[in-house]
């Protein structure tokens, strides 16, 4: 692959989607004039051309801005600091006694392959971020090549404007091979796994998008805060543990977190909305779900299987298509309108087991007549 389509593929991954209500990561763009501007892409070609194939990190500054491309896979030996564009081809492990830092801005873009790709935590992550500089985990989607017809030869280059994508062929009407990607979608990577030897981690202002599982935490000592997760299978993933997610947003997933096991973890200040499912709790879990928006979900709010039990207090749960609390859960202090299609301006103020807009839950405390205020991710963080 040819390091400056691998630099574009990772600029991309940056701004795939929509807004959707937080900082998201933008291209910066360089306000300079345009001779200026086309120097740099000058220098930067002909730096990619020099450079060939021959290393695996590319990397120009000009004027304090980098380009860098670093290519990752493999078990990490030392501690590692990563920063610009960093490229994974295949699976990365951090092992026990290794620190992994990324900093603010950094974009860490992963190749769709049959087996996909995982960053592997066995010891410290920490990836933090800052609200102008959200760090990315994201797909560079699935490159392919398309033939292209015959072109008419010209006086200009047989092998158009960028021959590193096309075959180099002889003789007048040459066919071209271009390379090209598809559109990153949920699964092309695997996601972020953090083992149970992990001692300490942390993500904060982070946004982790097309993995089959944004984050999945097997050791208490793992903090997520200020983070986006969005076009994942699944955002979150909880087994057997009591981490803290706080203060972040869970947009478009398949489902936003999962706890699994004796999971009970503080969910808290964040906002689930329109994912097929907000929050599910499994087998014996008994997550703290408290001060969270979650609206406008395609399936129920928070589901429970099994002999789950989550404490549900003070939320905000409206409009979702689904129920707002489905087969298990105490509810306490809960503002819960418009769901399961009765009525965008119905309050739920029942008691019982079953209402109109929650089924089978364990127990209803103090039902509100009004929303939260405090509730969902306050916005002068972002």
């Amino acid at each position: 692959m040819a390091l400056n389509h691998t630099f574009s593929r990772l600029t991309q991954i940056s701004i795939y989607g929509k807004n959707i209500g937080m900082k998201t990561i933008r291209t910066q763009q360089h306000q300079k004039s345009t001779p200026y501007t086309a120097l740099i892409c000058l220098i930067c070609v002909l730096t990619v051309f020099y450079c060939g194939c021959q290393g695996e990190i590319f990397n120009l500054s000009v004027d304090d801005v980098s380009f860098e491309i670093v290519e990752k896979s493999g078990e990490l030996t030392e501690n590692e600091i990563w920063d610009g564009r960093v490229y994974i081809t295949n699976t990365v492990t951090v092992p026990e006694g290794i620190t992994l830092t990324i900093r603010s801005g950094t974009i860490v873009g992963f190749e769709p392959m049959d087996t996909p790709s995982l960053l592997v935590v066995r010891g410290e992550l920490y990836a933090e971020g800052s609200p102008d500089r959200m760090i990315v985990f994201g797909s560079l989607g699935k490159q392919h090549t398309q033939e292209q017809e015959p072109e008419v030869e010209t006086t200009a280059s047989p092998f158009g404007t960028n021959p590193s994508l096309r075959k180099q062929q002889g003789g007048s009407g040459a066919v071209a091979d271009t390379a090209e990607a598809d559109p990153p979608q949920a699964g092309d990577w695997g996601g972020i796994l953090i083992e149970t030897t992990s001692p300490n981690s942390r993500i904060t202002y982070t946004r982790i998008q097309h993995a089959n599982v944004g984050v999945r935490i097997r050791t208490d000592v793992v903090r997520i805060e200020r983070c986006l997760f969005a076009e994942n299978r699944t955002g979150v993933i909880c087994e057997n543990t009591s981490p803290t997610v706080t203060n972040s947003e869970f947009n478009r997933n398949g489902i936003g977190t999962k706890f699994q096991g004796s999971a009970a973890p503080d969910v808290e200040y964040s906002e689930f909305t329109a994912n097929q499912y907000g929050v599910v709790c499994e087998d014996d879990s008994r997550p703290r779900i408290q001060y969270n928006n979650l609206r406008a979900n395609y399936e129920n709010a928070i589901i429970c299987y099994s002999t789950a039990s989550p404490e549900i207090v003070s939320n905000n749960i409206t409009n979702n298509v689904g129920w707002a609390v489905y087969d298990g859960g105490r509810l306490r202090d809960n503002f819960i309108q418009g769901n399961k299609q009765v009525g965008a301006n119905i309050t739920e103020l029942g008691i019982g087991a079953q209402g109109e807009q929650f089924y089978g839950v364990e127990e209803v405390f103090e039902p509100r007549t009004s929303p939260v205020a405090e509730a969902g991710v306050p916005r002068e963080n972002f």
